[in-house]
């Protein structure tokens, strides 16, 4: 919640897919967000961000909103967000890791047990998975997941499937409150 109590959310897959439906039917963006019970705002950003150039069967170019394209975009945007670097300026820690896992062969957790063993003081202190993130990110100038022991080959990324087109009802997060309190059989 913000200073004003009110709440935001992201849009869904299957909100980029009603709105594509409902401005190929006529509606305005704020029958649009009525809908969606989202601002007008909201989906006048959201267009933007989803529109793409057609080109028609006559050949003529013309700008449509794109649920695909405005949920790539989505993603791309939320992946660079986050909190900043922790290792930040601390390139002795970075190239201690670096010639521990090159060199020495050892994997995140074992270079990271070591500084406890050697007794090393750094600025900064990471977690095992951090430092696997920061790896996976290519945070380091040496290092990538071929360098590790299992040469990153324990790590299987399955594609996520959506769906195609939106679904017949309203989705079960949209459920009025009075629902989810149970008070009436049957909910």
């Amino acid at each position: 919640m913000n200073e004003r109590g009110r709440r935001f959310s992201h849009l869904s897959w299957h909100n980029r897919l009603k709105i594509d439906k409902m401005l190929k039917e006529g509606y305005k963006a704020q029958e649009i967000a009525d809908a969606l019970h989202v601002h007008n705002s909201t989906i006048y950003r959201e267009i933007k961000r989803g529109l793409t150039v057609q080109r028609t069967s006559e050949l003529v170019d013309r700008e449509v909103y794109c649920p695909d394209t405005a949920q790539r975009k989505y993603e791309e945007s939320k992946s660079v967000h986050g909190p900043d670097l922790k290792i930040g300026n601390d390139h002795e820690l970075a190239a201690y890791i670096e010639d521990k896992i090159l060199n020495g062969h050892f994997s995140p957790a074992a270079a990271l047990a070591k500084i406890n063993e050697e007794g090393k003081i750094f600025s900064v202190t990471i977690s095992e998975w951090t430092l696997y993130r920061y790896i996976d990110k290519g945070v380091f100038l040496n290092i990538t997941n071929k360098d590790l022991p299992m040469h990153g080959e324990h790590k299987k990324n399955y594609k996520k499937v959506h769906a195609s087109r939106p679904p017949a009802g309203d989705s079960i997060e949209d459920r009025p409150e009075e629902i989810d309190e149970r008070t009436t059989f049957g909910h």
